[in-house]
């Protein structure tokens, strides 16, 4: 049973409610059903069976002992009762009727029964479901009709009834499931809209106790995460004037000092250079890209900024750019292709080879030809503060200045896309894949 309903049952909360209420509602029906027509219909139907059967037998033995003409007159009599009919012959007046109903065949086996030999067991319907029991009264044969039953008759009236209770617990059901899932419904739409950069608007705390708890406990929660990011803005933006103050200063600094060692001041100089471009990536991947306005992004212009900038270093497109757009943060795109593009120059070995193809989403490759990256290291490259410089040895003329953050920032990025990154060795290189959406086909598919 248990097996059955979990292969039958409905997957929302309101089609279940509404098929456990129907199924219960329908077995108590059923068994009180069974317990009536058990405990009270039948008995009933003996009793009165019983009652109709002395009767035609104290009819049948008082006929017998009657004159052949006070017979005749007393028969006459009893045609003329509103709760009897007699008719002589072999069949009865109209025995073209339907077929008789479960009580009535439980009534005639029971009211046979009680007669015993003063009935051959023949009765039949008309087509008014007039009864009509052959029986022996007197002597002779005789068909007698009792008095017609209701239109719907105990049965019916048994399932009028149950289908009406079995109706009104359905509607129920279905209104209750509504109450209940109309602030969840809200309570899902506002998880699924909430961001950091664009909060939802509270949700109303009423209805049943337990959702409103619920509702309340979701708006204390947005309003915590509302203050723990406008205290985090506060953070970053000190962090940001705090740090990079003295190191502007710093830097204006070892520009204006004398010194006869230039080695010395370049390399000061380019360590002023690698805290701040580390400041950047730290900062950058902290506020995130959620707060960036959603607008068309041409591709070839996102690919031929790229080109502008690195192509003199070796990346080049292995394939023509689709004449595209799809609608995201284009600064947030420009900033994974770039941090791939960059890892692939610092790990890799040139050329660096993009290219751009439309399936079920926009998929992007950045490959190179540098050593691949042992399969056990793959998954944790895009975690952040994690580094390939264990895992790729990167180019002899460049030193290691990664801050961990460039494949988490593309993993970032990715998932606001509703897409995804994969990483992948190949026989003769290394290939990142950024698979991305429409930001609304995402949201649509539920994926943001």
């Amino acid at each position: 049973m248990k097996n059955l309903w979990s292969k039958l049952r409905p997957d929302s909360l309101w089609g279940q409610t509404v098929a456990l209420t129907a199924l219960i509602v329908a077995m108590a029906q059923i068994l009180s059903i069974a317990l009536f027509t058990l405990l009270v219909l039948r008995p009933e139907l003996q009793r009165v069976a019983g009652v109709m059967a002395e009767n035609v037998a104290s009819m049948s033995n008082t006929l017998s002992e009657v004159p052949e003409a006070d017979r005749q007159r007393l028969m006459t009599h009893m045609v003329k009762s509103s709760y009897i009919e007699l008719w002589t012959g072999e069949r009865p007046p109209d025995d073209t009727g339907p077929p008789p109903r479960l009580v009535e065949r439980v009534f005639m086996r029971a009211l046979v029964k009680a007669m015993g030999d003063k009935t051959d067991l023949s009765w039949r319907t008309d087509h008014s479901r007039k009864l009509w029991i052959h029986v022996w009264l007197g002597g002779s044969p005789y068909w007698i009709s009792v008095k017609s039953p209701p239109l719907l008759g105990p049965t019916g009236l048994l399932l009028a009834g149950a289908a009406s209770t079995f109706g009104l617990a359905l509607l129920a059901a279905a209104l209750l499931s509504n109450r209940l899932l109309r602030p969840l419904n809200a309570l899902r739409d506002a998880t699924e809209g909430y961001r950091l950069a664009a909060p939802v608007a509270p949700l109303r705390e009423d209805g049943p106790l337990e959702i409103a708890d619920l509702a309340r406990s979701f708006n204390d929660m947005t309003a915590r995460l509302s203050k723990a990011e406008t205290d985090r803005n506060l953070i970053l933006a000190g962090i940001s004037h705090d740090v990079r103050t003295p190191l502007a200063k710093l830097k204006l600094a070892f520009e204006m000092m004398a010194c006869d060692d230039e080695t010395l001041t370049a390399s000061a100089q380019r360590q002023i250079d690698r805290i701040d471009s580390i400041l950047s990536q730290f900062l950058m991947y902290a506020r995130g890209f959620e707060a960036e306005p959603i607008v068309k992004v041409s591709l070839p212009d996102l690919f031929a900024s790229v080109l502008a900038e690195y192509g003199k270093a070796g990346v080049v497109m292995a394939a023509p750019v689709p004449d595209g757009t799809l609608h995201g943060r284009p600064e947030a795109l420009r900033r994974a292709l770039i941090n791939l593009v960059e890892n692939a120059l610092h790990y890799g070995a040139v050329p660096v080879e993009l290219t751009c193809q439309r399936t079920s989403s926009w998929q992007i490759r950045v490959r190179d030809h540098g050593h691949g990256v042992p399969d056990m290291q793959i998954t944790a490259l895009t975690q952040p503060f994690v580094r390939g410089d264990s895992a790729r040895q990167p180019a002899p003329a460049l030193a290691p200045s990664g801050t961990g953050l460039g494949l988490a920032m593309v993993d970032q990025i990715a998932r606001l896309h509703g897409g995804a990154v994969t990483l992948r060795n190949l026989t003769d290189g290394f290939e990142v894949e950024l698979a991305i959406q429409n930001v609304k086909d995402a949201v649509s598919m539920g994926r943001m």
